[in-house]
């Protein structure tokens, strides 16, 4: 395990915070991750908010169901291998782990896949609930031509070919190239819409499956930007099935695939407790606000992925700390005061999902302090606290939205969400501190006394 390095904030003056300030703003790597993942997100937003323009409120919770639901499989599918590349490659320089992590979620995305579409085919989403015990039943299927199911497959392998795409290049510090597949994916599905609507509009083909075409818009450029995948599968065929360097670090990719199954809950796993319990009318409500919320989350999510494989090789990097603490505060303020507007003018149709934004919008703050934290315990391989905290996390998520989700809908979604950020953050602050550790052992202690006594 490598020396754990501490990184606080004490002593630290105006003078020296604004010389910090600059140093990382001259950070190539960490502007190339932020720049990519902004793009990724306003584009990733702009996907679904051409959507909302294009479909009803029913039908644009249908995409977010199946996307959701798709991405949701593809995490697992991955098995936190995104965290493990990024963690040790910069360590030790080994290929065989990007080569067996790539054979490896394959196989299990094949497989998964397909059980995907089998129970997307038997259990479509509901359009509408009602109240049986103060929980919301579906009782009417998806009127639809029955094909999504086959959509699960592209969706859900495409999500792993990119996943372990961009892991790769984050492990190697390859931060340009992390930008380019990150940036451009999104850039594809922008111009795939924009085809498809044109051709769409100009033919009048395909007008009663604008949804499905838009579900091929989101899937194909997966596979597009996934060129480095396919190369380590290519060459994964000269290797045996033994997986020798995933097996030597399974904890550790155990407790971040617990990671990753959580944090796919913040994206994906709520809009499907929205859409089997609340309906599509609730979803499609939610999800325009969740939206917002991809692109506030910039900030963390550069974070997260830019000071693993930095701290996993040495470096501290605490002025990108203190420059992303500083532009979180900013966005929040701004996701307060501009949204109603924002809203108003481009979406009338969603004006119940104003006061979801702006409660959602003050989640930004603690989803980056996890992330400055996760960075650091996941650098020295203690994957343990985060898989807890994350896991935590999701379970107060989930409660939540079918707690308050019965009282304040689409507000009380984004209220759960903003509680289980703020749990994640205290768990990753308390949980490793000193302090903590000796009041457990004393516990522990006292415990194992009082049964020597008995």
């Amino acid at each position: 395990m490598t020396e754990r390095k501490k990184s606080n904030f004490t002593g630290i003056t105006a003078n020296s915070l604004l010389d910090l300030v600059k140093r990382g703003l001259k950070t190539k790597g960490f502007l190339y991750v932020t720049i990519g993942n902004l793009i990724n997100a306003a584009l990733g937003g702009l996907f679904y908010l051409l959507c909302a323009r294009a479909l009803s409120v029913t039908g644009y919770g249908h995409i977010s169901y199946y996307i959701s639901l798709g991405i949701f499989v593809g995490s697992i599918s991955v098995l936190g291998l995104f965290a493990t590349i990024s963690t040790f490659y910069p360590k030790e320089q080994k290929e065989e782990l990007v080569t067996e992590s790539a054979l490896l979620t394959f196989l299990i995305g094949i497989g998964l896949s397909v059980v995907a579409s089998i129970y997307v085919f038997f259990f479509p989403p509901a359009m509408s609930s009602i109240n049986v015990f103060n929980f919301q039943i579906s009782i009417q299927p998806l009127s639809s031509n029955g094909m999504e199911f086959v959509f699960m497959v592209p969706i859900i392998l495409g999500t792993v070919f990119y996943t372990i795409s961009w892991a790769r290049a984050l492990g190697r510090r390859d931060y340009r190239r992390f930008f380019v597949i990150f940036s451009s994916v999104r850039i594809l599905e922008i111009v795939l819409v924009g085809v498809f609507y044109f051709f769409t509009a100009f033919t009048g083909y395909f007008l009663k499956d604008v949804e499905n075409l838009l579900l091929v818009a989101y899937a194909a450029p997966l596979f597009m930007v996934s060129y480095d995948y396919f190369r380590e599968l290519i060459s994964a065929r000269r290797m045996t099935f033994h997986f020798s360097e995933i097996r030597a670090k399974l904890t550790f990719t155990l407790h971040t695939w617990g990671m990753n199954l959580a944090q796919a809950s913040r994206s994906v796993l709520d809009k499907i407790v929205v859409g089997l319990f609340f309906g599509l009318l609730f979803l499609g409500t939610y999800n325009l606000a969740f939206q917002f919320l991809l692109i506030f989350l910039v900030i963390p999510q550069s974070l997260l992925k830019y000071l693993l494989p930095e701290k996993s090789s040495g470096s501290v990097r605490r002025e990108i700390e203190i420059i992303g603490i500083l532009a979180t505060v900013l966005i929040t303020i701004v996701g307060i005061l501009i949204a109603p507007y924002f809203i108003n003018w481009l979406f009338p149709s969603f004006t119940d999902s104003i006061p979801a934004t702006q409660v959602i919008s003050l989640a930004v703050l603690p989803a980056t302090i996890a992330s400055i934290k996760s960075s650091v315990l996941l650098s020295e391989e203690r994957s343990k606290i985060v898989l807890i905290g994350y896991v935590t996390a999701l379970a107060v998520d989930i409660l939540g939205i079918i707690l308050l989700g019965q009282i304040f809908q689409a507000v009380g979604f984004a209220a759960a969400f903003l509680i289980s950020q703020v749990v994640l953050a205290i768990l990753l602050l308390v949980l490793p501190s000193e302090k903590f550790t000796r009041l457990i052992n004393r516990e522990k202690t006292a415990v194992q006394i009082e049964r020597k006594k008995s």
